[in-house]
C-alpha cells in the first residue's frame, strides 16, 4: 500500500512525548529553573501552579517558566499602579502636563493574555480543566458503548 512508509527499527530511539506516562515525574521533583527560583514573584507562581500533583511534565518547564515571568510581570504592574489611597492609579501627567494611561496597564493586559494562553497550554485554567473532564468522560462512555454495540449488532445478527 503507498503512503505506509518503511516500518521503525526496533532499535529506533522514541520521542520523549510518545513515552506517555513515562515522562511523568514525581510530585515535587520538578526542576526549578534558577531564572525562577532567584525571583520571590516568579517563585511564587511556580509553587502555586506546582504543587505536587505531577500534572506538569519536565517538557512543560520551557511554558512553566513564562508562565511564572508573565505572573511576576502582572503583580509588579499591580504594585505601581496602587496609589497611596488605595486606590488604583489609572493616568499619569507626561512630561507637557497631560495626563494619559498609565503604561502599566498596557503592560498587565498582555501579562494577564499571555498567562491566560499558558494557562490553556499547560491544562490548568479552569476551562482547560473543564474541557479534559469531558474528554475522559467521554473516553470512558465510547469505551463502554463500543462492546454493548458490537453485543447489539451480534445479536441482530443471529436473531436474537
Amino acid at each position: 500500500m503507498a503512503g505506509q512508509g518503511r516500518k521503525p527499527k526496533s532499535d529506533a530511539i522514541r520521542r520523549a512525548h510518545e513515552q506517555g506516562a513515562a515522562s511523568l515525574i514525581e510530585p515535587g521533583a520538578l526542576p526549578v529553573p534558577a531564572l525562577v527560583a532567584d525571583n520571590e514573584l516568579m517563585r511564587e507562581c511556580w509553587d502555586w501552579v506546582v504543587d505536587g500533583s505531577g500534572q506538569i511534565r519536565t517538557q512543560d518547564i520551557p511554558q512553566m517558566t513564562m508562565l511564572a515571568y508573565w505572573w511576576a510581570t502582572a503583580r509588579q504592574c499591580m504594585a505601581n499602579l496602587e496609589a497611596a489611597n488605595g486606590g488604583i492609579v489609572t493616568q499619569v501627567e507626561n512630561s507637557f502636563g497631560d495626563m494619559k494611561q498609565a503604561p502599566d496597564i498596557k503592560t498587565m493586559q498582555l501579562a494577564t493574555n499571555q498567562i491566560r494562553q499558558l494557562e490553556s497550554e499547560l491544562g490548568i485554567s479552569p476551562l482547560a480543566r473543564q474541557r479534559m473532564g469531558l474528554m475522559k468522560m467521554a473516553t470512558v462512555q465510547m469505551a463502554a458503548s463500543v462492546p454493548e454495540h458490537i453485543f447489539r449488532m451480534l445479536d441482530e445478527h443471529h436473531g436474537h
